[in-house]
């Protein structure tokens, strides 16, 4: 019950309540029990042996069908298998010159912010990821940084806030309910925008890609969409759309959550700052380039910062499974059929895990020495296992460089993201407010 802000405050008590019960809780969410998760060990049994996404992912089902996020587990582990190539380390680093052709772009609109006192950056930066994901997904150039009042870019965000209300809301949930309310008809209505969207790329696509001499292959750089189109495995229009729809939404906002936080914690911290900036100097000198593929291997603290963010700021607080065989758990046995709520938020906030400083930046706590004897499970922001996030390579090298283009061309100042609410996401409650001078 309650807001988002309220939700978040929430599982945070609940959290402080597993800790006499070795990390497993439970709680319902109207008729459905879940067992609740906050000791590395646990979480690693689950996410190792229990694949099935949980059932309150049903309400993306309808936008992103059986898409690679929300497939059930047969299908999942074939499409998996098809997609896994893709987001090899070789392919992604064809995208790194659009990654920096897009934080380049992000650079000159930021620009227009220099006289202001303070901004939220979270909307700038998530047109410039949008625009990274669609060419890079679809070989579309979409502009959505010139443009982002676009209404694909509306309805998507329309979506969003109605499936965060029924996953929240227990008297939303049953479908009886839902479409008695306008909100069914609101989310079908923008559910039909994105999908006409993406369903005219994908058949402009699929007749480039069936007439060779047509201009619309891109042999330079094969999207990803391409890819799914040459590959063996024949999806129909719909399983492409499903596909494609799962990596823009769940590939765009996630990475640009990280980078906005990670702007607000080097605002705050004029000293790590530094020391970014310091590191971005020996690599380019004064040059304003955008990175290659050598030049983000060396941004080594530069990748510790973005490391020690994604602990402070998860910005996938919950991971949700579901037993399929009764699991046997540290301090319980938990039957088939009942939702597991992995909490990565509280687990990366952990003292007996991270110290009693576990609230303070440090970076340093991702250096390899201090890492080794870390439990796997201990950090956990792309999940873990065999259903972990297909796109995390392809995430740390966007964030690398859309970061070390920022950095260069500006001095950051905020103040701490104090007040946090759960929207599927983690979001601040007054935005990633900062100020930006030029270096």
């Amino acid at each position: 019950m309650g807001g988002p802000e309220r939700m978040l405050s929430s599982i945070q008590k609940l959290a402080k309540m597993t800790e006499e019960t070795n990390g497993v809780g439970t709680i319902w969410i109207g008729p459905q029990l879940y067992v609740v998760i906050t000791n590395p060990d646990d979480a690693q049994i689950i996410l190792e042996t229990c694949l099935q996404k949980d059932s309150s992912y049903r309400f993306l089902q309808k936008w992103l069908g059986n898409g690679l996020f929300v497939a059930p587990v047969d299908l999942w582990k074939i499409h998996r298998r098809v997609l896994l190539p893709i987001f090899h380390k070789r392919n992604i680093e064809d995208y790194i010159e659009v990654f920096g052709e897009q934080g380049q772009v992000l650079v000159s609109r930021l620009a227009e912010k220099l006289l202001d006192k303070e901004f939220d950056v979270f909307k700038y930066i998530t047109s410039c990821t949008l625009d990274i994901v669609f060419e890079t997904a679809m070989g579309e150039r979409m502009d959505v940084q010139q443009s982002p009042e676009t209404p694909y870019l509306r309805a998507r965000n329309t979506v969003m806030s109605v499936i965060n209300m029924r996953l929240f809301k227990a008297w939303l949930q049953p479908e009886v309910l839902f479409h008695l309310t306008p909100y069914a008809k609101l989310q079908k209505e923008n559910i039909d925008v994105t999908h006409k969207f993406a369903d005219e790329v994908i058949q402009k696509k699929r007749a480039a890609f069936e007439s060779p001499d047509s201009n619309g292959v891109n042999h330079a750089r094969s999207d990803i969409l391409q890819q799914l189109l040459e590959k063996d495995i024949k999806f129909s229009d719909e399983e492409l759309r499903e596909h494609i729809d799962s990596i823009t939404i769940a590939g765009n906002d996630t990475t640009a959550l990280v980078i906005a936080y990670a702007l607000v914690l080097l605002g705050s911290h004029p000293r790590e700052q530094e020391m970014v900036f310091d590191e971005l100097q020996i690599i380019f000198g004064d040059s304003k380039r955008p990175p290659n593929k050598e030049d983000l291997g060396k941004m080594e603290y530069l990748e510790r910062v973005i490391k020690e963010t994604m602990r402070l700021y998860t910005v996938v607080p919950v991971i949700g499974r579901e037993t399929q065989k009764t699991v046997q758990l540290s301090n319980c046995t938990v039957p088939a059929g009942v939702g597991c709520a992995i909490l990565p938020f509280v687990m990366h906030r952990c003292k007996k895990i991270w110290g009693p400083d576990v609230d303070s930046f440090n970076p340093d706590r991702f250096l390899p020495a201090n890492s080794v004897k870390r439990h796997p499970c201990a950090f956990i922001p792309f999940s873990f296992g065999s259903r972990n996030c297909i796109g995390r390579h392809f995430g740390m090298l966007a964030m690398k460089s859309i970061l070390s283009n920022v950095l260069r061309s500006y001095k950051i100042k905020s103040n701490a993201c104090e007040q946090l609410k759960i929207e599927i996401l983690l979001f601040p409650v007054k935005g990633h407010l900062i100020c930006i001078e030029k270096r």
